[in-house]
C-alpha cells in the first residue's frame, strides 16, 4: 500500500488527539464548563470510531496498522498537553488548532487516495474532512472568530 505512512501518522494523530481530549476534558474549568465537557467528550468518542475505522481499513487491504502507544507518540503531528487546568477558552482554542491539523492531514491523504483510485479511502476521509468542517464552525461561533 503506497499511503501506508500517510494512514500510520494519521493513526497516530487520532490516537494522541484521543488521549489529549481526556486531558482537556477531565481539567476543563470556567463558565462553559458543561457544554465544553460534553463537547470533549462527544469528541472524543467520534476521534475513537475514526481511530478504529482507519485501523480496520488498513487491515482490510493487508496491512498491519501500528498499535504501539510509543509508535503513536512518534508517528504523531499532534502534540500532547501537560496534565493541568484549562480555561473554556483555551481548550476551544487548542481544539481549533488540532482539529485543523487534522482536517488538513485527512484532505491530503483523501486527495492521495483519489490520484491512486482508492475509492473506499476517499469516502472514508471525506467523511472525516466534513466532522472537522462542522465542529471548527462550531468552535469558530463560540469564540466569536
Amino acid at each position: 500500500m503506497k499511503l501506508q505512512k500517510e494512514f500510520n501518522q494519521y493513526l497516530a494523530d487520532l490516537a494522541v488527539m484521543t488521549f489529549k481530549l481526556h486531558n482537556l476534558h477531565w481539567n476543563v474549568t470556567g463558565s462553559q464548563f458543561v457544554p465544553v465537557h460534553e463537547f470533549t467528550e462527544a469528541l472524543y468518542d467520534k476521534l475513537f470510531e475514526y481511530f478504529d475505522a482507519i485501523g480496520e481499513h488498513q487491515k482490510m487491504y493487508g496491512i498491519l496498522p501500528d498499535c504501539r502507544l510509543s509508535e503513536y507518540l512518534t508517528n504523531a503531528s499532534i502534540q500532547e498537553e501537560d496534565t493541568r487546568l484549562f480555561t473554556d477558552k483555551e481548550v476551544l482554542s487548542i481544539l481549533k488548532q488540532d482539529l485543523s491539523a487534522l482536517r488538513t492531514e485527512a484532505t491530503a491523504i483523501r486527495n492521495a487516495s483519489d490520484e491512486e483510485g482508492w475509492f473506499s479511502a476517499v469516502s472514508l476521509l471525506e467523511e472525516h474532512v466534513d466532522y472537522y468542517n462542522k465542529q471548527l464552525w462550531f468552535i469558530q461561533a463560540t469564540l466569536g472568530v
